[in-house]
């Protein structure tokens, strides 16, 4: 496997893969996200990640320790990423380096919180806004509730693609309103998060802050025929 190291990464990767031919550019926007969550989580992050660019989802599936394929994952502490790149699929972005930058602030109970920030980052889903996507799910399924979701056995109810935009659009409405500070108050968090967690951080009990989220996302307009031949094309 050939190597290509950055300031912040080393690159591995088969020679004459479709990584091997990207990997300028590869190379580029990883550094530009890393730049961007160290700058956003007020961190430094000396160590190099290790970024392993495969060309399948069942390859990756394997090095994960199971059967089913997957596009991509971080072993946190370890700095590793195992990623695909292919013509279909491109798992590059900030969404697995923000898990590995993150651990060094908190490893949260919630995968919610987890997810919510890796999405922060990411912003979209499907190259669709977040916020498009939980105002879709929400008028979909009112019962949607965030304070459900902080739990692991909830959010393992729904597919990823409700619970992960769903995660960012939360985590970007947390930060926008209260800030990046009182945000990673949360997130350090070792416990399973409650409401009397966010009124001591935020000064606003989880129910105030979930209800004044929703309003604001009941009010955005999107083209939900879009979302819909998204969801389609994807399963």
């Amino acid at each position: 496997m050939k190597e290509y190291c950055t300031d912040h990464y080393v690159f591995i990767y088969d020679e004459g893969s479709l990584a091997d031919k990207d990997i300028i550019s590869i190379a580029k926007l990883q550094e530009l996200s890393f730049e961007k969550i160290c700058k956003t989580l007020k961190v430094n992050f000396s160590k190099k990640i290790k970024y392993y660019l495969l060309d399948s989802s069942e390859k990756v599936g394997k090095l994960y320790g199971g059967s089913d394929p997957i596009n991509g994952f971080a072993v946190c502490g370890e700095n590793k990423i195992y990623a695909v790149y292919n013509d279909d699929i491109k798992c590059i972005g900030p969404h697995e380096d923000a898990h590995l930058i993150s651990f060094i602030i908190g490893a949260p109970i919630s995968d919610f919180i987890v997810e919510g920030l890796a999405m922060y980052f990411d912003e979209k889903w499907w190259e669709i806004d977040n916020d498009y996507w939980a105002a879709y799910y929400k008028e979909k399924d009112n019962n949607l509730l965030i304070s459900d979701l902080l739990t692991n056995e909830i959010f393992y109810k729904y597919g990823c693609e409700v619970t992960y935009p769903i995660a960012g659009s939360f985590t970007k409405y947390l930060i926008d309103t209260f800030g990046i500070e009182k945000y990673l108050e949360l997130y350090k968090i070792k416990d399973e998060l409650n409401s009397d967690d966010f009124k001591r951080v935020f000064n606003n009990s989880l129910q105030e802050i979930e209800t004044n989220y929703w309003k604001n996302i009941k009010s955005i307009r999107f083209d939900s025929s879009i979302l819909k031949l998204l969801l389609s094309d994807n399963h």
